[in-house]
């Protein structure tokens, strides 16, 4: 059993492949959740990949990552548009990709804390994010993430009182549970985050 201190004032280290490699991942995840591919049920874990890339990461390199997963994610998309108008097509994807950075960056914090205290808080600010995206400057209201379960006829149920914001927050509040019970039971170790002081300790119990 080891146990490494880690101040809260560390350097971050710089972004290594697996970061790149995380974030393109989360988006090839969730553009196979849309249409043509229709496989709905990558939506439901989608954002695991991004989430572990954001742990202990500066603002600047979380909104990063998250902008660079959100370019990957509209460029799928709708990559179309090329056939319409390409500069037109560049700047809507880096556009669009600024509701992806901004998430990340509120997010940085909240998913250093119990699940307790973001279950809710990490929908909530995805949400708000696609609402903002669906009504600014005359509304984009594609690809929410509740439309990738139109398939999911259990599911989108709810939508009859939520709307497709209230299917977005379920599939949200999802990954969120998802990656905090792979962060707890992650292999080959696990590790456990204790915040004491002001200082995080991460314990690495190593499986023999």
């Amino acid at each position: 059993m080891k146990l490494v201190s880690q101040s809260s004032s560390h350097p971050v280290s710089q972004l290594k492949g697996k970061d790149y490699i995380f974030c393109v991942l989360s988006a090839i995840l969730l553009i196979f959740s849309f249409p043509n591919f229709n496989l709905g049920f990558f939506a439901w874990f989608g954002f695991v990949p991004l989430f572990f890339v954001l742990e202990d990461k500066s603002k600047w390199k979380a909104f990063f990552l998250s902008y660079l997963t959100g370019i990957v994610f509209w460029l799928g998309i709708i990559y179309w548009l090329i056939h319409v108008t390409l500069p037109g097509m560049i700047i809507l994807v880096l556009y669009l990709a600024l509701y992806f950075g901004i998430f990340g960056l509120i997010i940085l914090s909240a998913i250093r804390y119990p699940l307790s205290a973001t279950i809710l808080f990490i929908p909530s600010v995805w949400v708000l994010l696609e609402y903002v995206r669906a009504h600014l400057f005359a509304g984009f209201p594609w690809a929410l993430l509740g439309y990738s379960q139109y398939l999911n006829l259990p599911i989108i149920q709810i939508s009859d009182i939520t709307g497709a914001w209230g299917v977005s927050f379920l599939v949200m509040l999802v990954n969120v549970s998802l990656y905090y019970l792979l962060a707890t039971f992650r292999l080959p170790f696990t590790v456990y985050r204790l915040p004491l002081d002001g200082t995080r300790y991460t314990v690495h119990a190593t499986l023999l």
